[in-house]
């Protein structure tokens, strides 16, 4: 981790020491929500022991949602795939990017024509599914020198800055280095891993059902580097990891490239390449999309209410208008706070 902060700084980019920060462009320590040896989640850090007691309160587990209950243009409750209904005076779904345009696809909200094609009625016609995003990223693997692979606690290190194609004040490429991995691929019994990841890409996929069976995963078309200038800049990316591993501070603690290999050489074979190989952070956003009414995409308003459908909101990362230039998951329970306040005075 160390040698790919020199290198990085080697190459003008300055030292950040908390990317929670005013400033996020730059290089440093990754930072970790880990307490005692453990990653905390909305779970342990929201739902606490005094919290579960609350009379009002009761969790479910192992429940699968199909539908929710619409009356009228109102929302009722949700049925479970049992069939189980479960009335409610409000109906809040938070089942994810993937899961609660799916739950309202099967509710009869969405693009008409689509659920029409399943046989299902249209409650509202909504643009669902049709906007999703997330961040692709592709990894280059590198052999560890023999006296550079003694592990530390260090978790990762990454790298956030503009390409040359950055819209102002937008940080759209991220390279992350980490070092937890089966070093028995590699020739020296060691290896780094240096994640190139788009974060602002322009590139749209889509979510539909393929069955009304709730058990039925959707088809997810993830779209990835659909635009000439996402190619390019994560093109550009994965080429600055190149020029990262060449600097005298981090060449010394590496012994040689394995992905894409030395052979992968020219902008047109190194992007082939990268096309091939693309991979997901998990962060898919934006299939259940925040905007205006006038927004064409737009589903749900600033605080989550779904159109056309009352006492219903979405309350996840699936209502973010554009994917954020980071790691999805404070900004999701920043949304949720944000809602709980300004509708529930929470």
């Amino acid at each position: 981790m160390r040698a790919f902060v020199d290198g990085s700084t080697d190459r003008g980019f300055r030292r950040v020491g908390d990317f929670n920060g005013a400033e996020q462009e730059g290089v440093g320590g990754y930072p970790v929500n880990i307490v005692d040896g453990m990653r905390q989640n909305t779970a342990l850090a929201y739902l606490t022991p005094q919290v579960r007691r609350r009379p009002n309160l009761q969790v479910l587990s192992e429940v699968t949602v199909d539908t929710v209950l619409i009356k009228d243009g109102v929302a009722r409750g949700v049925v479970s795939a049992s069939g189980t209904v479960y009335r409610a005076a409000e109906v809040l779904l938070a089942a994810g990017s993937y899961g609660s345009p799916a739950i309202l696809l099967r509710s009869d909200v969405g693009p008409a024509k689509d659920l029409r094609a399943w046989g299902i009625d249209v409650v509202a016609d909504l643009p669902v599914g049709q906007r999703l995003q997330d961040h692709p990223f592709f990894h280059s693997l590198f052999a560890l020198a023999p006296e550079h692979q003694t592990m530390t606690d260090a978790f990762a290190a990454g790298l956030w800055c503009a390409s040359t194609e950055a819209r102002a004040g937008e940080l759209d490429l991220g390279i992350v280095a980490v070092h937890l991995l089966d070093g028995s691929f590699s020739t020296t019994g060691g290896a780094l891993l240096l994640a190139t990841a788009l974060t602002r890409p322009e590139s749209r996929g889509s979510l539909t059902l393929a069955g009304r069976d709730p058990y039925d995963a959707p088809v997810i078309n993830d779209n990835y580097l659909a635009t000439a200038r996402d190619r390019r800049r994560i093109l550009e990316g994965v080429k600055l990891v190149r020029s990262l591993v060449n600097t005298p501070r981090f060449a010394g603690a590496l012994a040689g490239e394995l992905v894409p290999g030395d052979a992968v050489q020219g902008d047109e074979e190194l992007l082939a390449t990268i096309e091939a190989g693309i991979s997901t952070y998990g962060h898919p956003t934006s299939t259940v999309p925040m905007g205006r009414p006038e927004d064409e995409w737009a589903v749900v308003d600033e605080l989550g209410a779904v159109q056309g459908v009352a006492r219903l909101r979405v309350v996840d990362a699936s209502i973010m208008p554009e994917v954020p230039s980071t790691v999805t998951n404070a900004t999701t329970i920043m949304i949720a706070e944000h809602i709980a306040h300004r509708v529930y005075g929470a």
